[in-house]
Parts: structure tokens; sequence; C-alpha cells
């Protein structure tokens, strides 16, 4: 693998230029700070992933030795490649696929028993590469808490913030707003013109992934396509896609303390897609993709950004080739983040605000083809944001 993996984030906020000097040097200081710190983290689970990778390559050479271990892995390519020429024209009418498959991992299963081990024994090692792959690839980056469907939970929705008893696409701020109020809140909605993406794939040899990114700040559009894709399964493989479109405006703090943040965000696309191919009796495989809002604020202290899980699909394979599909939201229901800065902000202090969506994708394969993709799109109405009281 490359001793350098892939990592991008990158920004456009033009009104900076309204910051004074200080301000605007925190908070460029701040966004490569943050970076820095999630750049190291994510290299640190890389090298993680592929040093338990070579690990489990370890244990198949003590238990096989080199020499029956490459014969294994020999005649799998052998038999994926003569289960594939068994279906290029012209093919013979009267074959059975299930009755050929089966035959395919059978005479796999039978060799490795003349090998000296036995497909239990691959199985059980291909289930603890599973468990510490995931213990290495989920961990979080950022400030966690729930989402909301805005209609089932219009109460609390209503409590949040006094300009809820109006209709915000009209912008409508209640009668007595106090100007003088420190924790008063602050509306801002599309047209937006600052944005920040970010993208960080991770992967072994077999996975590709890969990201489309939805990004109109105009109109409050962020989404992310992420795709991960393992076409050959040879070997113990593991992907991760980290994703990010956000809009960004700037704020300036009355007083001290957490920035707290209201997100109103319209689902128009929110669709989970998995396809799971299995190739010998002992495959193993594991995905999981998750879909968030998010919030950060560009302060040094702020270290990290704040989400809102709103979309999870987990899926382990059976043992059975399968497809899903999968769309827990509703499109064009109004849901919504309820987020609290990691840090606090000086009062006085003027400080990029960036709301929109994470997509976190991850998956674990041994000896089964994956093709993994998840398609998340919003149009973010409005962001309300005060220092919390």
């Amino acid at each position: 693998m490359p001793d350098e993996k892939p990592y991008w984030a990158t920004r456009n906020l033009p009104f900076l230029t309204n910051f004074s000097a200080q301000d605007r040097e925190l908070a460029l200081r701040a966004f490569s700070e943050q970076e820095e710190r999630r750049r190291k983290s994510s290299e640190s689970r890389g090298r993680e992933a592929d040093e338990l990778i070579e690990q489990l390559r370890g244990q198949l050479h003590d238990l096989l030795g080199a020499k029956r271990l490459a014969e294994l892995r020999e005649a799998m390519q052998h038999e994926r490649l003569r289960f594939r020429d068994l279906w290029q024209p012209p093919v013979d009418l009267h074959l059975d696929y299930k009755k050929e498959n089966q035959a395919r991992k059978e005479r796999l299963d039978a060799l490795v028993g003349r090998l000296g081990a036995s497909p239990e024994t691959l199985r059980e090692i291909g289930r603890e590469f599973e468990q510490r792959m995931r213990e290495i690839l989920t961990d979080v980056e950022g400030k966690e808490g729930p989402g909301y469907n805005l209609p089932k939970n219009l109460d609390k929705w209503t409590s949040l913030s006094p300009l809820h008893k109006f209709p915000l696409p009209w912008g409508t701020l209640v009668p007595d707003d106090d100007p003088s109020d420190p924790h008063r809140w602050f509306l801002f909605r599309p047209p937006f013109f600052g944005f920040l993406f970010r993208f960080v794939p991770q992967a072994s040899d077999n996975f590709l992934v890969d990201r489309l990114l939805f990004l109109d700040p105009s109109t409050g559009l962020v989404g992310n396509e992420a795709t991960m894709d393992c076409g050959d399964a040879g070997d113990y493989d593991y992907a991760s896609a980290t994703a990010e479109a956000q809009i960004a405006f700037g704020f300036e703090a009355p007083t001290t303390g957490l920035v707290e943040v209201l997100i109103d965000a319209q689902s128009t696309v929110g669709t989970h897609d998995l396809d799971m191919e299995d190739e010998w009796g002992w495959s193993e495989s594991w995905t999981n993709q998750n879909n968030y809002l998010m919030m950060n604020v560009l302060h040094p202290n702020v270290p990290e950004p704040s989400l809102s899980l709103m979309s999870n699909f987990y899926s382990e394979f059976d043992g059975d080739d399968s497809s899903e599909h999968r769309e827990n939201l509703t499109r064009g229901q109004h849901y919504f983040a309820q987020l609290f800065s990691a840090g606090p902000v000086p009062g006085g202090q003027s400080v990029v605000v960036t709301a929109g969506t994470r997509t976190f994708d991850i998956s674990a394969a041994n000896d089964v083809e994956v093709h993994s993709r998840s398609n998340f799109q919003w149009f973010i109405n409005s962001v309300e944001v005060r220092i919390a009281p």
C-alpha cells in the first residue's frame, strides 16, 4: 500500500474580509489546526488497519506455511476465473448457477482440508479480523448527538427558539426580540456565500473509494454520494469514506460561551445501497453507512465538529449473495439538529460557523465482493445561532 493516504479539505470563506485581521488569523489557524488533528487521526487509523491485516496474514502463514498458503491463493484465483468463464457466450443453457457456484466452494473447502486446515478455522480468523477492524475504523471524529424528524418532534422544535412561533421561510423575527440580550438567536438563511468540503478515503489494496460532491451555497444544497467497491475479493480488505459538505458564514459572539446551533434541513435524497457476493465458504463481511447533520466553529478553542446522526444502515454478510436498498428518511421532509460547539468562543470574537452534512461509511471484507453506495443530499433551510445560556 502507498505510504501516504489521500486526504484533503477545501474551503472558500469570502466573508473573512469583513473580519478584523486578528479574527481572520484565528479562523484560518483554527481551520489548519483542526485539519491537522483530523489528518493525524486518519493516518493513525490507517496504520492500525494495515498492521492488523499484516498480523492476520501472519496467522495464515503460521497455519498453512508459505508454500501451502500460496497454493491456496492460486487455487482461489483459478476457481474465480473458471467460474467466470462458464458464463461466457455461448453459454450452456443447462448450467445451474447455484449448483456450479456451490461446487466451486466445495472444491476449495476440500483443498483447505488437504492443506491441513479447515474452513471453520479460516472463518474464525476472519471473525477476529472483523471485530478488531470494527474497533479501529468506527471511531467517529466529532461530538455526537441525536437528530430529529421535525413533524414528529414539533413540540421540541417549537420550544427550542422563540423564532419558531413564526414561519422561518420568511425570516420573521419575534417582535419582542431584545437586541441587548447576549443569548438572543441570530437567523441565517440562503443564499450563503462560504463553503467547506472534505473527503478522506481509506482503503486496502482491493477496495476503491470515491465521492461525488453536491454543493450549492446559494441555495443551501449540501450532499455526498460515497462509494466503496471491492471487486477482487482475494484477501482481508477494509475501506472507509468520510465526506463532508458544508455552507459557512460569519458570526460575532455577543458574549463568551458555547455556540448553540439549530439546523433546519430538508431531505431530498437519502439512500443506502449495498451488494455483497459470496466467494468462499469462509467468507465474512460487514458494512456500516452513516449520515449526519453537522456544525463546526473555526476557532482554536473548538477542537472538533459536532454531529447529529440522521440515518444509519448496518449489514453483515450471512453466507448468501445479497442486495439491499434502504431509505430511512422521507424525501421532502424537514429534519433538525440541535448542536453545541466542542469549546467556548470569547465574547466580541468574529468566528466562522459551518453547517452541513457528513457521510461516514465503513466496510470490511474477508473474501467477499462488496459494492457500497450511500447518497445523501440536504437543503439547509435555516441555521439559527446563539451563545448558549
